[in-house]
């Protein structure tokens, strides 16, 4: 198993398909608990990590987020905490945060991935600041694949699938395919025959 792929539980979410969301999300942090951090790679066969290494990723806790607005349930609030409280003990520096070279030592690596700030942090400081203006107005924001915040034209909100304006974006393009067969037949290189 990738650490990346703990994402997963989080495109289950938006998906809508909640419960399967809260079974991947366990598996993951179920190895959270176990290790106070998530390795790159965890072999499910042996139950034990094959890549040690912590970059301090985002996928968990976007997945932990994510389920909370969902579905509210407080345990993801304590997920959160639990994460939170790892990170503290195991990864601050007099500095910032450190990668964790080996989560079973706990041994740290002068690196902090730029997604730590742009990514981890922020879905942490999103799940515990319920009242901020993203979970007030969620239906209104989309995050990039980096966490940015990104703040939803309405327009884009626009259905071409509608019933009403279906038929007309039919009509649009057919008359555009007309316009260009036509052009292609007038400048073809082939003369017009009596075949």
């Amino acid at each position: 198993m990738d650490a990346l792929s703990a994402s997963f539980a989080a495109v289950q979410v938006l998906a809508g398909d909640i419960e399967e969301a809260i079974c991947t999300h366990a598996v993951y942090y179920s190895i959270w608990r176990r290790y106070s951090a998530l390795p790159e790679r965890f072999d499910w066969n042996t139950k034990l990590p094959n890549v040690k290494f912590y970059p301090l990723r985002p996928e968990l806790v976007e997945s932990t987020y994510l389920l909370y607005q969902a579905t509210q349930n407080p345990f993801y609030l304590h997920v959160g905490s639990d994460i939170l409280h790892s990170l503290e003990k195991y990864t601050k520096t007099s500095c910032g945060y450190a990668t964790l070279h080996d989560i079973t030592t706990k041994t740290k690596e002068d690196r902090m991935e730029s997604f730590f700030l742009s990514e981890t942090c922020k879905y942490l400081y999103l799940l515990f600041d319920t009242d901020n203006v993203v979970n007030r107005y969620s239906a209104q924001f989309v995050f990039t694949t980096e966490g940015h915040v990104i703040q939803l034209d309405p327009a884009l909100r626009h259905r071409p699938w509608d019933k009403d304006t279906c038929h007309d974006c039919f009509l649009d393009n057919r008359r555009a395919i007309a316009r260009i067969n036509e052009s292609f037949v007038s400048h073809s290189a082939f003369p017009a025959g009596d075949n």
